[in-house]
């Protein structure tokens, strides 16, 4: 089939994408500090803190915030507080969370993070779960993994995770979320939008849920992963009528989402908290991460380079600044039976 009529898709998608970036920032330089900046992680829990489970996008403290004891598997659900995204959901009749990304076992064995579209560039990478979690600008919920991985599951989730690693973002598809020409088209959806295995360009939540099936943690005949969006994920309903019959992750070992936090007691999206060489609140004090240069294409591997001891007496707001519910935030099928 021909291509062309993407094309004005394209140029319209190309400065919202996780792609060549005409303002510049991490866009432009995928490897730089911008991409890869410094950030602190608390001492005390270098995978921070869980609030209690809400299926509720107000991103509020809910109850006492337990260390998060993460597992391969989790899915992360991230919200980004940009405004070009919050136009671009509108255009796609999507919303937040519009982004995703899953927990891996790294060869080393630590926890790292599979996603496509790392830090807004465009490309996909695996990076430790700890210097993820809190490099991100916006807001994470954690869909936690509700009992543990098998030995083989682990394994060929990392298998299907170092297979992608590296590979770029499919910014065709993503154009195509903007056209009637996408899996997600409900007239199309029982038929289109299926897995097509390791080795390929995936978007985010595609590469969650390709991941997913090719452990044998999710059904690969009912599951969309071209289809599925992060948001669908969030609530285990969808606006797409196939979608919301076949949701990928319910009835299967996850728990409800959970907002994640580094410093308890607060719910700030990550550009509101401090940042290196600001002070650190509160007791316990935080390690700076530094991503260190090595080999020429190859990512700055994040290292922990020094310590900050805490300032309890630095007063931070409890949450950012609230956003509105949109109509594009919850899926209007919501209330609906299945």
């Amino acid at each position: 089939m021909k291509s062309w009529y993407l094309v004005p898709v394209l140029a319209l998608a190309l400065p919202f994408a996780p792609c060549g970036d005409v303002l510049g920032g991490p866009k432009s330089d995928p490897l730089g500090p911008k991409a890869y900046p410094p950030v602190y992680v608390p001492a005390e829990a270098p995978h921070g803190y869980l609030y209690q489970p809400a299926v509720d996008l107000r991103a509020v403290p809910r109850g006492d915030a337990l260390k998060y004891a993460p597992r391969a598997g989790d899915v992360l659900l991230l919200s980004d507080p940009d405004p070009l995204f919050t136009a671009l959901y509108v255009i796609a009749r999507s919303g937040r969370p519009g982004h995703s990304a899953v927990v891996i076992t790294m060869p080393d064995g630590r926890l790292g993070v599979l996603e496509s579209g790392f830090s807004f560039t465009p490309w996909t990478r695996i990076t430790p779960l700890d210097y993820r979690l809190n490099l991100y600008s916006g807001h994470i919920w954690v869909r936690p993994r509700q009992e543990p991985l098998t030995a083989e599951q682990d394994r060929k989730l990392t298998e299907f995770a170092l297979a992608a690693e590296g590979g770029k973002y499919d910014l065709r598809k993503f154009g195509m979320q903007l056209t009637l020409f996408r899996a997600r088209n409900p007239l199309v959806t029982r038929f289109a939008g299926k897995p097509v295995g390791p080795g390929q360009k995936y978007v985010c939540v595609q590469i969650v849920l390709e991941a997913l099936v090719y452990a044998g943690l999710i059904d690969a005949e009912t599951t969309r992963p071209g289809a599925t969006y992060s948001q669908d994920l969030f609530y285990d309903r969808s606006r797409n009528p196939y979608i919301d019959r076949h949701p990928p992750l319910a009835g299967r070992g996850w728990g409800p989402p959970q907002l994640w936090t580094p410093i308890p007691g607060t719910a700030l999206r990550g550009q509101d908290r401090p940042q290196p060489p600001s002070a650190w609140p509160g007791p316990g004090g935080a390690y700076r991460i530094d991503p260190i240069p090595v080999a020429d294409g190859q990512p700055p591997v994040p290292t922990v380079v020094g310590y900050v001891p805490g300032t309890p007496d630095l007063t931070l707001p409890t949450q950012s600044p609230p956003r509105r519910i949109s109509f594009f935030d919850r899926p209007y099928r919501i209330f609906s039976r299945r």
